[in-house]
């Protein structure tokens, strides 16, 4: 049987709530007063906590869980049963935590075993409804861009595509269709590259750039616009020909980036539900 002390000051582990507040406090390097303004008590309170003359309240627990990395099943020395059920804390904000264990704990033995069959009963009949892939709309321009002549870009000739999203494809603004061979073998002819708008680049980034009627992906130095394929020498531009950047190259879409359309309409009917 696990020990306790008459005060209550340890858990069902045996160990002092003091010390285990103390402990990953310092392990969070972290300050008494730090640790009161986040669970919005003084810095007296976290003090006397560490020191053995009170323990938190039972509201302010989940916050102090969440501001130090704890599981209440480790504050409360009880065994970690999170995985029974596959449980999964992240959607609960530790106000609303605080708030259902401040309320269940005030309720008499008889009421906390009626708040748990309802509970059992609701969570046998609850639908699991699993959430599909996100899907983000870019726009595909058919107009293309690389080394040699081609067609202005601004005429953004094109249409909306469907992607499935991950952190590269919602930094992106645009699809660019890549022409011709000189940024092999980064890109090769007929690549789809995502394009985040943009001014400017650093020196060093590939980005979109377009000169009169013509557009190009390249990457950036001090001394012109440069090709990947060692068999195209750099461009370079006088003062009458104005170069301007339309965006940078942030990757490349890859096969299995484009969303069929059985995934598409799962997302949107997943948003509409959500709206």
């Amino acid at each position: 049987m696990a020990r306790s002390d008459q005060n209550g000051m340890t858990n069902n582990a045996g160990i002092a709530y003091g010390d285990l507040i103390r402990r990953q406090r310092k392990a969070k390097k972290m300050n008494q007063e730090e640790l009161g303004a986040l669970v919005k008590v003084g810095k007296n309170a976290v003090g006397a906590w560490e020191a053995g003359r009170s323990r938190p309240d039972v509201g302010s627990v989940p916050v102090i869980c969440d501001a130090l990395d704890l599981s209440l099943e480790e504050f409360f020395g009880y065994p970690d049963r999170s995985g029974e059920f596959g449980a999964d804390l992240t959607g609960i904000l530790p106000e609303e935590r605080a708030a259902l264990l401040r309320k269940y704990s005030s309720l008499n033995p008889y009421n906390r075993q009626v708040v748990m069959k309802q509970m059992d009963m609701l969570y046998g009949m609850q639908e699991v409804v699993p959430i599909p892939r996100k899907i983000i709309r870019l726009f595909r321009n058919e107009l293309a861009a690389s080394a040699g002549p081609g067609e202005t870009l601004e005429a953004a000739r094109g249409e909306e595509v469907y992607l499935f999203a991950d952190s590269v494809t919602e930094m992106a603004d645009e699809i660019i269709r890549v022409n011709g061979n000189s940024m092999e073998p980064t890109f090769a002819d007929g690549d789809m590259v995502l394009v985040k708008h943009t001014g400017s680049v650093r020196e060093g980034e590939i980005g979109v750039f377009i000169c009169g009627d013509t557009g190009y992906i390249k990457e950036y130095r001090k001394d012109g616009l440069h090709s990947h394929n060692p068999a195209y020498a750099p461009l370079t531009f006088s003062e009458n020909e104005p170069v301007h950047c339309v965006g940078k190259v942030i990757g490349k879409v890859m096969a299995n980036a484009w969303a069929d359309d059985e995934s598409v309409r799962a997302w949107q009917e997943y948003e509409r539900k959500e709206r």
